[in-house]
């Protein structure tokens, strides 16, 4: 189930950045604005359970 959320919050957050870039006239492909918020969710989640684990053994 947090897999789905994170998913639905990357889309959600590709399409209202790329909406706003039409808006201000700076457009970009709408693939580079999902891969920049795909790196940004995921690795910050992968990076808080890399130290939590890491925490928890030391």
């Amino acid at each position: 189930m947090f897999m789905i959320r994170l998913w639905l919050i990357v889309l959600v957050m590709t399409l209202i950045s790329w909406g706003v870039l039409k808006l201000i006239r700076k457009p970009l492909h709408i693939g580079w604005v999902f891969l920049f918020w795909t790196v940004v969710f995921f690795g910050s989640a992968f990076l808080l359970y890399g130290v939590s684990i890491w925490l928890a053994g030391a």
